[in-house]
């Protein structure tokens, strides 16, 4: 997450995003990792935006 004059920034894209949102959809450390603007809800619902912390898909019939 970048941090300056005009506020928090995601990672992937460059978009400003509030600090409120990368308490809750950034990793431990409040960094975005994707937003609305380049990853879906369902896939920062799902975790799947934070590299390599998604859970895997259930394969199971």
């Amino acid at each position: 997450m970048e941090s300056s004059a005009t506020g928090t920034r995601c990672r992937k894209c460059g978009t400003h995003v509030t600090q409120q949102f990368a308490r809750v959809f950034g990793d431990n450390g409040d960094e975005v990792h994707g937003c609305p603007e380049c990853t879906t809800y369902r896939e920062m619902q799902a975790g799947d935006h934070l590299s390599g912390e998604s859970e895997p898909a259930d394969t199971s019939p």
